[in-house]
């Protein structure tokens, strides 16, 4: 899986544990759109809950198209839709959608539209961009068998308008099981997985959460912000390091 599917990914990994449940009937859609501030394609998923009263991450299924009609309202008023994506192109449809327009830092956006007949709407402000202060460089050179399993990496990170900094470590932009966690300070120092062989190269990605992102996001119970259907829109900011193992 990509890094680049940002909100598909770190939904996938905030709701793998989590147990909300929305209500008693069904079924329900459920809506989360994570702008990224800084990318030009912004990303929504909308899917069906198969059964209302279980898990949100459980039974899942896109909700079809033609009951989605969704639009991002950018800070001077005007709208961009969000249109299906296919994946990979000319793939399957998986209940994914996108609008074309980059995200700017520290703006506040509006989600406008309706899903299987819900009339719904919500705002958030994007992050300032996401300074790394450390690791400095783009690049950080590890000495591999200096620890074992794990590794504590010192952090110095920051964003105004974040509360709160996801990590997810991965190889060549693909996330495969890495260290990821979140951590509320903006100094410290963060656990990465130790690779399984020496001369290996890893991706640290860190998202800088706003106060809606980080409440649904990295919650037993995810807090969603969106008025007239269950889900999230929220924002983050973005910064990478390049790790290698040597």
């Amino acid at each position: 899986m990509s890094l680049a599917r940002f909100p598909a990914l770190l939904v996938a990994l905030a709701l793998a544990g989590c147990d909300a449940r929305i209500g008693p009937s069904s079924p329900a859609p459920i809506v989360q759109a994570l702008l990224i501030a800084g990318d030009s394609l912004q990303i929504a998923s909308v899917e069906w809950m198969a059964r209302a009263d279980s898990p949100i991450y459980f039974n899942r299924r896109p909700i079809d198209s033609s009951l989605v009609h969704l639009a991002l309202v950018l800070p001077g008023g005007a709208t961009v839709p969000f249109t299906p994506v296919y994946e990979p192109p000319g793939g399957a449809f998986v209940g994914r959608y996108g609008a074309a327009t980059r995200a700017a830092y520290g703006a506040t956006y509006q989600l406008q539209g309706t899903v299987a007949g819900h009339a719904l709407s919500a705002a958030i402000t994007t992050p300032d961009s996401l300074r790394i202060l450390e690791p400095a460089q783009d690049t950080l050179r590890l000495s591999y068998g200096s620890c074992y399993y794990s590794c504590e990496v010192p952090f110095h990170w920051i964003a105004a308008g974040a509360v709160q900094y996801q990590y997810i470590q991965g190889k060549n932009g693909v996330f495969v099981g890495y260290g990821y966690g979140y951590v509320a300070d903006t100094v410290g120092s963060i656990a990465l997985a130790h690779p399984s062989q020496a001369a290996d190269t890893t991706d640290l990605v860190v998202f800088a959460l706003e106060a809606q992102a980080a409440a649904f996001l990295h919650s037993a119970t995810p807090k969603g912000n969106i008025s007239g259907v269950f889900g999230l829109f929220g924002a983050a900011s973005r910064g990478r390091r390049v790790l290698i193992w040597e």
